[in-house]
This record gives structure tokens, C-alpha cells and sequence, in this order.
């Protein structure tokens, strides 16, 4: 009887494992053939020349947490024209998303638990209606949680613009985005095919297909003040890695979010050396401190137009 029990626990154990290497191999697979082309820093700035720039640019952080490694904010990137539209790249989590997401780091990397500062819909009250566009780096929870508040917040709820591969391209790590855009009250738009993809209706941004971290990662850039900013997502999850070329953990890479490590490494290459350009700003989403030391300031009702 021990016996029999012994081998049907042995059997329910390798084939947990294979569901999970099949899993794992998958997503490995699929973030390996996406390899889009990358623009020059001249294409970009060239395709930014479609109409009036943003007036300001702002973050909104909704949670930090900090850990021996540092610390981590899961921001939205708030941009406005003069006209009074905005369009937002990443929606941050709500408190009780945030908290939930934190939980593994305090167990493994002995994080602090996080500290919640409010849902952007929460944050920015009434304001939320100006948001007409949302975009997303990629489509992991930490970037897309936010989306059900604002787009049930709003008067009439914005469009998600996405490029085709964030939109199709999911795996076990996305598709929990994915259902959250496609369940909110918001609807989408997917973007054109060119290597530098313009967002209809919101001159001066664009969008770059990337892959790397996700098969959807994507890229925004915009120019403001004379600088074209642009917004990196999770290619890196601190500047200091991006400036030194250092790739996440082998384990994180491998097992936690299936990464194309070689892409990987082009991509921040590149950033770094559109960072070098006097003219260019690259940020990391998660690098909270970076944030912090830029020239975009945090969202603050009635300020937010000074930078």
C-alpha cells in the first residue's frame, strides 16, 4: 500500500515537473523570436516630428518597496498636451495588488513590506477623465493592475494602444494582462507595423516593439523641453545595470520571467547609447530613485504643468 502511494506520489511529481518545463520551454520559445528592428536615435526624433510636443511629463508612483538591493517603485508615467489630453504609460497597482506582489520579496530577498500610496484613479480623483490613451511597457501585473480602476473611474473610458505583439504574443506571465485589458471598459487600438510606431491622435510619442523581456515589451518615447525621453520599462530594473551592462539574475531570467537573455543585452546596449546622446533621457520603470532625480517631477494636482 506504502508502495502504491509512494508511486502515484512519484507520478503526480514528474508530471507536475513536465507541465512546468513545458511552461518554461514555451515562453523561452516565443520570447526568442521577436527580434525587432531597433531605430537609430535620428528615426526617433525624426518620427517625433509629427505635430505639437507634450506640454509636461510626470510620474505617479503607486507603491515602493525596499530591499538589499535597493528600491523598487511601480510607477505610471503620466503625459500631457496642451490641448488638456493625456495619455498614460503603465497603470501601476492598486494597494491590495501591491501588497499581494510584495509578499515574495519580503520572503526571499528579505524586502520590506510594501509601502502603498493609492490606485492613480485614487490619486488623481477627477482628473482621471483627461486620460483619453493608455499604454504599457508590457503586460506583467505589476504594469497593468491599475487599468480596471481608471477605465471604470471615467466618464467615457480610454483607448489601450498596443503594438500587435503585446497584444498577441502572451504567455503564462502576461495573459493575466492581457484579460485585464480585455475585460475593462476600456477599448484598444493596435498600432501601425513600422519599426517606429506612432500613437493616432497624440503627436510627438511613439512606440518601439522590443521584446527581450516579455515578446510585447514595448518602448514610448517623447520629447519634452528639448529632450526626447524615453521610457524603457522592464529591460533593466535599475539604471546602474543599464549603464554597466549587468543582465538580471540567471534564476530570474530562467525560471521567473522568461527573458531572450541575448536580446536582452542588445536592448540595453542600445539604451545606453541613446543615454549618452545630450538630447536623450532613458528611465527604468521600476528604478525609483532614477525617477526621483530626473527632471520629471511627481504628479501633484494643480503642478503638474511646471516641468
Amino acid at each position: 500500500m506504502i508502495r502504491r502511494i509512494l508511486k502515484v506520489f512519484g507520478i503526480a511529481f514528474v508530471v507536475g515537473l513536465a507541465a512546468i518545463a513545458a511552461l518554461l520551454g514555451e515562453a523561452h520559445w516565443q520570447v526568442r523570436q521577436v527580434e525587432p528592428a531597433l531605430p537609430t536615435g535620428q528615426d526617433i526624433a525624426a518620427a517625433l516630428d509629427n505635430g505639437p510636443d507634450p506640454v509636461s511629463i510626470s510620474y505617479i508612483n503607486t507603491a515602493t518597496q525596499v530591499s538589499p538591493l535597493g528600491a523598487i517603485g511601480h510607477v505610471g508615467v503620466l503625459i500631457e498636451w496642451d490641448s488638456g489630453k493625456r495619455l498614460l504609460i503603465d497603470t501601476g497597482m492598486p494597494a491590495e495588488q501591491a501588497v499581494a506582489f510584495g509578499k515574495p520579496m519580503e520572503q526571499i530577498l528579505d524586502a520590506e513590506p510594501a509601502q502603498t500610496f493609492g490606485a492613480i484613479d485614487e490619486q488623481i480623483g477627477p482628473a482621471v477623465n483627461t486620460i483619453g490613451a493608455i499604454a504599457f511597457t508590457h503586460l506583467h501585473s505589476d504594469h497593468t493592475d491599475g487599468l480596471t480602476g481608471i477605465c471604470a473611474a471615467q466618464h467615457s473610458p480610454a483607448t489601450v494602444f498596443q503594438t500587435s505583439l503585446q497584444r498577441d504574443e502572451q504567455n503564462y506571465g502576461t495573459v493575466g494582462g492581457e484579460k485585464t485589458i480585455a475585460t475593462s471598459a476600456c477599448g484598444r487600438v493596435v498600432l501601425g507595423a513600422e519599426t517606429v510606431k506612432l500613437v493616432p491622435g497624440y503627436s510627438g510619442i511613439v512606440a518601439i516593439a522590443a521584446g527581450g523581456h516579455t515578446a510585447g515589451s514595448t518602448i514610448y518615447a517623447t520629447r519634452r523641453n528639448g529632450k526626447i525621453w524615453v521610457f524603457a520599462g522592464d529591460i533593466t530594473n535599475d539604471m546602474h545595470s543599464l549603464h554597466n551592462n549587468i543582465p538580471k539574475p540567471w534564476l530570474y531570467s530562467t525560471f521567473i520571467v522568461p527573458e531572450h537573455t541575448r536580446r536582452q543585452e542588445q536592448l540595453r546596449l542600445w539604451l545606453e547609447a541613446l543615454d549618452q546622446q545630450a538630447d536623450f533621457v532613458v528611465l527604468v520603470a521600476h528604478d525609483i530613485d532614477a525617477w526621483k532625480s530626473s527632471e520629471i517631477p511627481a504628479w501633484r494636482k494643480g503642478v503638474q504643468r511646471k516641468t
